[in-house]
């Protein structure tokens, strides 16, 4: 026993057959039958047997000692998912999936009956069978009772029941050499016989196609066509029919050119001969309850069985037309048209008013009269158009052409128009070469139709009709089409779709609303125009094979995965229709196209060196008759690129190259940092050399004051300045440790400084320091020691040199978000004159000034510092004015 998972694959043993041991129990594996869950059955000599794929063992069961014919038919059921049945010759057996064991059934009608064939019904309540007495029984699972039972029903013997045909309560079986469907309630229905020898047939339940295998071969049984009927006709002669038509009866009268006239008249035909072997009738016509022919001789007419002559024309009839009043207007071959009284059969003079000119340069092609009594002619006019009306007032013929109101002249198909039809709302079709117009009664062109444009494969058009759902059909001489308004498309039937000749230049009628008649050479064709455009596909379509560069490649769910290095790639699809090949039509696109790509009815797709990638690829299937399945095949195909074009390697080189710069730039930012740290200590390094240079120069200035208080003998005030002093100089001492300190600590020594001054020029000036509140004087931090050296300078070339009072300000008030501003103003004597003064004086030179400056520049590059005299009118001088714009 081998497993095959499709045509292209491998077959994989699950079991092999042991001739060398003395049982004859496993030397076969017939009637294999898989169950719901994968158990694979099968019989053998005296044992049912299954295999499991899970374990990949057999179990084997002998279900009677005496059973030594399992070699017959049998057949397995599985009516619910607990249970196996085994329908055998020797009655019916049941195994159960839960307790592994099997037991007879507990029908006693069927532990005794030797079962033929079995079908289970569709909706597994039923079972069929046949004995080996040629009896069929039905059987209810549910109700555990034969519920019908037929003996005799056949005259032959039965073989077997179709199990995969069911129709309701039909069946269908086989026998040798024939095929049978049966409702069992009523006579079989014998659908197929053969003299060779019927080995198994199959149903196909989506073609409905039956498949016999008989001794001789394959035999396909196609199910009956109803959209195209052939008639044959007992025609003389083998030559087209030419015309076509049908009575109110439903009588159908047909000529093909030769003196005999022919009708169809409940499904049997009638031959009448006209004696005259000379007469040919090319027109049939029906009239009331009679038919009237046109010759070349005359009008004849049909009546009690007879071919009798109405009215004679030496040259012949091409067309004929019966108007409201019973008057027949006839269009000969030659000449002009002819009418005469039907009752009378006289002819009417001066119906027709027309110029003699008129009837030579034209010729004349169909008459046809409408229900309100108009009359239209399709013609040849060589300088006109070729669709004329009948004019009552003048008695004459007129082109359309002229009634200018309706501008229509670029709507004309041509100047050659062959046959002319009505439509359900009353308007007008002719047919001519090139296509069709469609004529209101007024004369108005109010469609066109140009083969050229529409792609139709013959620009003869000949018979044309419209059917009930409003469309148009028309011949040609490749085919008979279908032009839909809706769509506005034309489809082609031909001989593919099964008409008999594709030159249908001749013989056409319109029978009913849903049948159209074509003219054969052995009789006509009825075309039921509400079938014939019905698709026979199946609606399916998949994968056969798919091939790269020859190789057969697996393709599971439809998903191909292929290495970019390849030259061909070529898959192959069906779509399981057993039509002819020219009946079937492919399409394709890629998920990024917006338009089709049309195969053919070649079923394969070639590609050729796609780059790597991934592509949806969709296909559909129609047919010729422009019926696109709603069904599609979805592809997907991934094209593996090489190695260094791959996800993961440019993933690799991404991380590899992010990973070199940011070593480089770890690098340098590492490199950056220790420039910082040498730049910050450097500065630190600054700092400390100024802070060291301004500390003693501020205790000079401090000792020289206490100095003064001591050659005073001022032994109290050198104490309390002392104490300020010493206060004064343990703050320094403490805030020269830190790069920053707090406002409120800078202020605090700053004030002991100003009390120390203050005392020293015996009180001379008055000081104020201001803090707005904006600033938090605990938390916001200021170089230590930054102010002192602008009121040192205040004070000593400033206040010491004023006469009179003195007085500094100082102010710290917020600047911007990222500043703060201080400024200290005094009313000395302004830089002017501390300047002419200094030249005299060498007693005191202030380094602060510039150590401040470099301080506040090293701390931040944001950090100024400006310098204002403060002047009166006539520029007196009233002070200096400091500014520090200190950033955080």
């Amino acid at each position: 026993m081998v497993q095959i998972q499709d045509i292209f694959s491998t077959p994989q043993v699950l079991s092999s057959v042991n001739f060398n041991d003395a049982s004859p129990n496993n030397d076969h594996f017939d009637y294999v039958y898989v169950d719901s869950k994968g158990l694979i059955w099968c019989s053998d000599q005296n044992y049912i047997k299954y295999f499991s794929p899970t374990t990949k063992k057999i179990t084997s069961f002998l279900l009677d000692k005496n059973l030594i014919d399992f070699e017959s038919k049998n057949t397995f059921l599985e009516p619910n998912l607990q249970e196996v049945w085994i329908a055998t010759r020797k009655g019916m057996f049941i195994w159960n999936r839960n307790t592994k064991q099997w037991k007879a059934s507990e029908h006693s009608f069927l532990q005794k009956n030797s079962f033929q064939s079995v079908k289970l019904s569709a909706n597994k309540q039923n079972f069929y069978f046949f004995n080996d007495k040629e009896e069929f029984y039905v059987y209810n699972i549910s109700q555990n009772k034969i519920v019908f039972q037929a003996k005799n029903a056949f005259p032959n013997k039965v073989s077997s029941i179709i199990s995969s045909y069911e129709k309701g309560n039909q069946i269908a079986i086989y026998n040798e050499n024939e095929i049978f469907l049966w409702n069992y309630t009523q006579k079989p229905t014998r659908i197929y016989a053969t003299k060779n020898k019927i080995n198994h047939v199959y149903y196909d339940v989506d073609t409905h196609f039956f498949w016999v295998a008989t001794n001789h071969g394959l035999v396909k049984l196609i199910p009956n066509d109803e959209s195209i009927t052939s008639v044959v006709a007992p025609l003389k002669k083998q030559q087209t029919v030419t015309s076509i038509t049908n009575d109110p009866t439903g009588r159908i009268g047909l000529c093909n050119g030769d003196n005999t006239f022919y009708v169809y008249d409940n499904s049997k035909w009638y031959s009448f001969i006209s004696p005259d072997t000379s007469l040919e009738i090319t027109e049939v016509y029906h009239y009331k309850q009679s038919f009237l022919l046109a010759t070349n001789k005359g009008v004849y007419s049909f009546r009690d069985q007879k071919i009798q002559e109405l009215v004679a024309v030496p040259t012949g009839v091409k067309k004929i037309g019966i108007d409201t009043n019973q008057r027949i207007w006839i269009v000969p071959k030659k000449g002009k048209i002819l009418v005469y009284d039907m009752q009378k059969r006289e002819l009417q003079n001066g119906w027709v008013t027309n110029s003699e000119k008129y009837w030579q340069e034209n010729q004349f092609n169909d008459i046809a009269i409408a229900k309100n009594g108009s009359i239209w002619l399709a013609s040849w006019m060589p300088k006109d158009y070729g669709i004329s009306y009948y004019d009552q007032s003048k008695k004459q013929f007129t082109e359309i052409s002229v009634l200018k109101k309706f501008n229509t002249d670029t709507s004309f198909i041509t100047d050659y128009y062959n046959r002319i039809a009505f439509t359900q709302q009353g308007n007008i079709l002719f047919s001519g070469y090139g296509g069709w117009n469609l004529v209101n009664p007024k004369g108005k062109i109010i469609h066109s139709l140009n083969t050229e444009k529409y792609n139709v494969a013959n620009d003869h058009v000949e018979g044309i009709a419209e059917d009930f759902n409003g469309n148009i059909w028309f011949t040609s001489a490749e085919g008979l089409n279908h032009y839909n308004f809706k769509t506005d498309k034309v489809v082609r039937i031909s001989q593919i779709d099964g008409l008999a000749s594709d030159d249908l230049i001749y013989g056409f009628c319109k029978l009913r609303p849903t049948q159209i008649a074509l003219g054969t050479d052995f009789g006509y064709q009825v075309v039921a125009t509400d079938k014939i455009l019905k698709t026979k596909l199946v609606n399916k379509l998949q994968i056969s094979v798919v091939k790269k560069d020859g190789v057969i490649l697996a393709h599971p769910n439809n998903a191909i995965t292929i290495d970019y290095d390849f030259t061909e790639l070529d898959i192959h699809f069906s779509a399981l229709s057993f039509s002819e090949k020219e009946k079937i039509i492919y399409k394709y696109k890629f998920d990024t196209d917006t338009t089709w790509n049309y195969i053919g009815t070649n079923p394969k797709l070639s590609l050729v060196k796609l780059a790597p990638g991934k592509y949806t690829i969709t296909v559909a299937v129609g047919d010729n008759l422009d019926n696109w399945q709603s069904k599609t095949l979805t592809i997907s195909l991934v094209i593996t690129p090489p190695f260094y074009q791959t996800f993961w390697f440019m993933g690799i080189l991404t991380l590899l190259i992010l990973g070199i710069l940011y070593l480089i730039l770890r690098y340098l930012v590492d490199q950056e940092k220790i420039k910082g740290i040498l730049k910050s200590n450097i500065k630190e390094a600054e700092m400390q050399t100024l802070r060291s240079q301004m500390n003693p120069h501020f205790m000079f200035n401090s000792l020289n004051s206490i100095n003064s208080y001591i050659i005073q003998n001022k032994s109290n005030e050198a104490s309390k300045y002392l104490t300020t002093f010493s206060k004064l100089m343990r703050s320094i001492l403490d805030h020269s440790k830190h790069r920053l300190i707090t406002i409120e600590k800078e202020l605090k020594t700053l004030d002991w400084y100003l009390q120390l001054e203050a005392v020293r020029l015996e009180h001379k000036f008055t000081y104020s320091i201001t803090c707005s509140e904006n600033i938090d004087t605990k938390t916001t931090l200021i170089p230590p020691l930054i102010l002192q050296p602008f009121v040192e300078n205040a004070i000593w070339h400033g206040i010491q040199n004023k006469i009179g009072p003195g007085h500094i300000a100082i102010v710290l008030e917020q600047n911007t978000s990222d500043s703060y501003k201080i400024s200290i103003t005094d009313n000395g004597i302004g830089r002017k004159a501390s300047a002419a003064l200094k030249k005299n004086q060498t007693s005191h030179k202030s380094y602060g000034i510039d150590i401040t400056i470099n301080r506040l520049e090293m701390l931040h590059p944001g950090n100024t510092i400006s310098i204002t005299d403060l002047e009166g009118e006539k520029e007196q001088p009233l002070g200096t004015k400091v500014e520090l714009i200190i950033s955080y």
